[in-house]
């Protein structure tokens, strides 16, 4: 990670390949940018490096509103009470209003990885 400032300003540069997934809700998920690692205050962004059969429960965030962008692979998305099946592939954006029930699964034969952008943020993600 690099800082600079710039007119009292301060950007970080972040290479993905140093960052440690962690495991949230079932998933490996790399915390690039969020309040602990840049000091955002308005955005959380993660990427999620699914190998096929991975992926996240069904989880919401009640402020955030989330956009997924996908980055390689193939999956599905889970959104909705009813559950509803969005195939997804490289190139693809879906945009995730607060309070809905979301999820992911790589059903694909290979990695699926996922730009997930959360604003604010600032919520815990509630498990459903």
């Amino acid at each position: 990670m690099t800082s600079m400032v710039v007119r009292s300003m301060s950007f970080k540069v972040f290479k993905t390949s140093d960052i440690e997934a962690q495991v949230i809700l079932g998933g490996p998920i790399k915390r690039v940018v969020n309040a602990q690692t840049a000091g955002a205050q308005h955005l959380l962004f993660s990427l999620g490096v699914f190998e096929p059969g991975q992926g996240l429960k069904d989880h919401i965030h009640p402020i955030s509103e989330e956009v997924y962008f996908v980055v390689e692979g193939r999956g599905t998305v889970f959104i909705g009470e009813k559950r509803m099946e969005i195939s997804i592939e490289p190139g693809m954006a879906l945009y995730i209003p607060p309070g809905t029930i979301h999820g992911v699964k790589n059903t694909g034969c290979e990695r699926l990885v996922i730009a997930f952008f959360v604003a604010p943020g600032r919520e815990p993600t509630k498990e459903v």
